[in-house]
């Protein structure tokens, strides 16, 4: 592995912590992670991290195909490497999602990594698992690029032989050397998830909120091997 496949999530951040945590963390990650900056900046936001690196743009879609396809449009214009959509959009919203992408890649999110099992129960009326393999099935029936899940639930899609060539992103990763409490309730060391088989990692408040952001995204690389 040479390139790291760290995506720093920036997350509760404004427009100008945003970039000059971008321009700091410049060649050392993948990229980042926009969410509620898109809330606050539009898709401007976009093209003003790509400066900096790659961009998975974030929002989650979840609405009627033509919908999405509309945001679609207009983040992959902007300049998004990757553009998150529920899975529970449903395969013609994934479909469509992929046709108005373009080179952007599309990925699916399967059940949030926030998700207890009690939880998962009470909203998909279904174990964790067979949540993830419900979603990745019909991610990988839209041909989109890949999906979004806990680290927990890697190993299981990798053993899928009809759902391993599906790229996975997995948020819920922490180093072992970062001891805070947060609102992850699946979570995995890096090492450890790129084992499982990650493909790339969102990384936020390890990086962000340390004394120094740049050392802690070197420390992650170099237990990565990078």
């Amino acid at each position: 592995m040479s390139e790291s496949p760290v995506i720093v999530a920036l997350d509760g951040m404004n427009r100008e912590q945003a970039l000059a945590c971008a321009k700091n963390l410049n060649g050392l990650v993948w990229g980042f992670k926009v969410n509620d900056l898109l809330v606050d900046c539009g898709v401007e936001i976009i093209s003003a991290l790509s400066d900096y690196g790659k961009v998975f743009a974030d929002p989650k879609l979840n609405d009627i195909p033509n919908t999405v396809s509309n945001s679609v449009k207009k983040l992959a214009h902007a300049g998004a490497d990757i553009i998150t959509v529920h899975g529970s959009a449903g395969v013609p919203a994934l479909e469509r999602a992929q046709a108005a992408a373009g080179d952007c890649g599309i990925f699916a999110i399967t059940v949030l990594t926030s998700f207890s099992v009690e939880g998962a129960q009470e909203v998909f009326g279904q174990s964790v698992q067979d949540a993830v393999l419900h979603f990745a099935g019909l991610a990988k029936r839209a041909g989109v690029r890949g999906v979004v899940c806990s680290p927990h639930e890697l190993q299981l899609l990798k053993s899928e032989s009809s759902l391993s060539d599906l790229a996975r992103i997995t948020p819920g990763v922490r180093p072992a050397w970062y001891q805070k409490q947060d609102d992850q309730s699946r979570v995995m060391t890096p090492e450890a998830a790129i084992a499982e088989g990650a493909s790339l990692l969102v990384i936020g408040r390890p990086i962000t909120s340390a004394e120094d952001p740049r050392e802690a995204a070197q420390k992650i690389n170099a237990e990565l091997g990078i």
